[in-house]
């Protein structure tokens, strides 16, 4: 099935809700959470009670006695309170960690698949997001929800105090949660701008830091932090922005809060002089109604963070909806090792016209094809198609005589053996980077290693296979690193190989080892593409297919190729 269709099937679905589903599936542990904030919320009562009671009992009766148990009491009920807030806690950290478990190796799947289709890093910041969004609704930040729903019951407690506090506190309430919405109302552009910006900055940063030799070098690095000094700047303005509002209305809420409070005592006191309530019963409605506008608060406390968790939940759903992970997938054994391109069509992100028009070719076991062509003219994105990691937008691609849409992504992994041009190191060992990070097998890692001619030079490093590598395979020269990853493409002898430029940086006797190693695997029977400028190592393929603007200039033999571009060349010399 082509992307086209595939987007279309998805268009026609209805858009799902991973992190929803995840969390009605964790109700139980936020259920439990929200029973232990009812049973807090009861035990709070416990301070105003005990006031009220001091106030009409123990003065009143001067009995030390009655002190000391309602002391006790006390003690014991904001003991078992703190002690149901851990727990509240607990339950939270560790819905937080299944909800991690649950979305994380999802989130990462989709954005591996999402970069590898795009040919491009992209949106490696939904982790932080997610990571952002799994923070909040699992910790404090969520405390105002459960805490939201005892502001009535409250404030019926006020109502059944004496009328005029109820309706002084709910009329209170009202203006405050009324204000929040403003807030949320008033930075909620502000903030996602401040977001953007940040992110915006933070990749510049990570993309600096990367090519930091290049910016040293060529003397960039006042021009680079201008262009970084800009950003940030850009980011704190926004930042500010929206800090500056979401300040000036905390501080408008803080002054209706105290303002509140300071009526209640009032209204209260005028109550007590006629007689209406007891003393003691106006700073028990100032401490529940206090209790009642503590949610209030935490809301407008935490705004920024939710803004924040609420813009991470939407963007990760996003990423898990821009990705079918559940298509299913058939695994069967090959019937041989051809490989099978039809009109073929590409289109890329970032460009209008399609990168590949129309593209066809076939080659089969113990065949190797050599494309050549101008840079631009597509070579790159057909090796990211022939492995897997891109989709057509039309056309059909084959291995083993079985359609790109029906193997299992990973099985057909265990098929590929894949060089890029950037090679693709990641920070760990060179055992782990043979081994694709796998459990291969020892014998397995040296076969590969000697096939690519590293084995003499891994055993000269400190650690031989065990000496660790950092991301990109720093601590490697270029050509280490280029037939570092080509033992990794010829780990196991997988029966199609796919090479994009993979002697980039390679000296002599690099060149041999893999010109040695790609007549093995065709030998073997391996199917081979090898994507290069240097024809040196196009000695050993079959067929060349020259790639120009995204379709097939020529194809055939190398020397009937060579003679006609030879030809070719001759004619536009002597063109007027």
């Amino acid at each position: 099935m082509s992307a086209a269709a595939q987007a279309t099937l998805e268009a026609d679905r209805v858009r799902s809700d991973p992190i929803r589903e995840t969390l009605v599936g964790l109700w139980r542990h936020f259920a439990a959470a929200g029973a232990f904030s009812s049973a807090i919320n009861l035990l709070y009562l416990s301070s105003p009670l005990y006031l009220m009671q001091v106030y009409n009992r123990v003065l009143l009766n001067e009995n030390i006695t009655t002190l000391v148990l309602l002391t006790i009491i006390l003690a014991v009920a904001l003991l078992t309170m703190a002690a149901l807030d851990a727990v509240r806690a607990q339950i939270l950290i560790r819905c937080g960690i299944r909800l991690d478990l649950a979305l994380a190796g999802r989130i990462f799947e989709s954005l591996v698949v999402r970069s590898a289709r795009r040919g491009s890093a992209r949106d490696s910041l939904q982790l932080r997001n997610f990571e952002t969004f799994r923070s909040f609704i699992t910790g404090p930040g969520i405390y105002f929800a459960f805490d939201l729903p005892w502001i009535p019951i409250y404030l019926l407690l006020l109502f059944f105090i004496h009328p005029l506090l109820g309706a002084l506190a709910t009329l209170g309430a009202a203006l405050l949660l009324g204000l929040a919405w403003i807030n949320e109302v008033m930075t909620r552009s502000p903030l996602k701008d401040a977001e953007r910006a940040g992110n915006q900055a933070y990749v510049f940063t990570d993309n600096v830091l990367r090519h930091a030799d290049v910016v040293r070098a060529m003397g960039m690095q006042p021009a680079v932090e201008r262009n970084w000094q800009t950003q940030r700047s850009q980011m704190l303005a926004q930042q500010a922005f929206a800090s500056d509002k979401n300040a000036v209305m905390a501080s408008v809420i803080r002054f209706c809060r105290l303002l509140l409070q300071s009526l209640m005592l009032g209204t209260g006191a005028w109550l007590a002089i006629d007689h209406v309530i007891s003393p003691a019963t106006i700073f028990a409605a100032s401490i529940v109604m206090g209790r009642a506008l503590v949610p209030v608060e935490q809301a407008v406390g935490t705004w920024k963070q939710f803004v924040a968790a609420r813009e991470g939940y939407n963007q990760v759903n996003d990423v898990l909806n821009a990705v079918d992970l559940s298509a299913p997938r058939t695994i069967v054994p090959r019937s041989r090792n051809t490989l099978d391109v039809r009109e073929v069509f590409y289109n890329a992100p970032a460009r209008k016209e399609p990168v590949l028009k129309g593209l066809s070719f076939s080659i089969g076991g113990g065949e190797a094809i050599g494309i050549v062509g101008p840079s631009g003219s597509g070579k790159s994105s057909l090796a990211r198609l022939l492995v897997g990691a891109s989709l057509p937008a039309e056309g059909q691609l084959r291995f083993g005589d079985l359609d790109y849409n029906h193997w299992d992504p990973l099985e057909l992994g265990r098929q590929v053996g894949y060089l890029p041009q950037d090679v693709g190191l990641f920070a760990g060992s060179v055992r782990d980077n043979i081994a694709r990070f796998g459990d291969a097998s020892t014998d397995d890692i040296i076969d590969a290693a000697k096939r690519a001619g590293i084995h003499d030079m891994i055993l000269e490093l400190p650690k031989q296979y065990d000496t660790l590598l950092g991301p990109g395979g720093v601590g490697l020269s270029g050509g280490q690193r280029q037939r570092l990853g080509l033992a990794r493409a010829l780990l196991a002898r997988p029966p199609l190989l796919v090479l994009d430029e993979p002697n980039a940086n390679l000296d002599g006797p690099g060149e041999t080892a893999l010109r040695d190693a790609l007549a093995d695997c065709k030998a073997q029977g391996a199917a081979i593409v090898v994507i290069t400028h240097r024809t040196t190592i196009l000695e050993i393929v079959d067929t060349v297919l020259v790639l120009r603007g995204g379709v097939v200039e020529m194809i055939g033999p190398p020397s009937e190729v060579y003679e006609n571009l030879r030809q070719k060349q001759v004619q536009q010399a002597g063109a007027p």
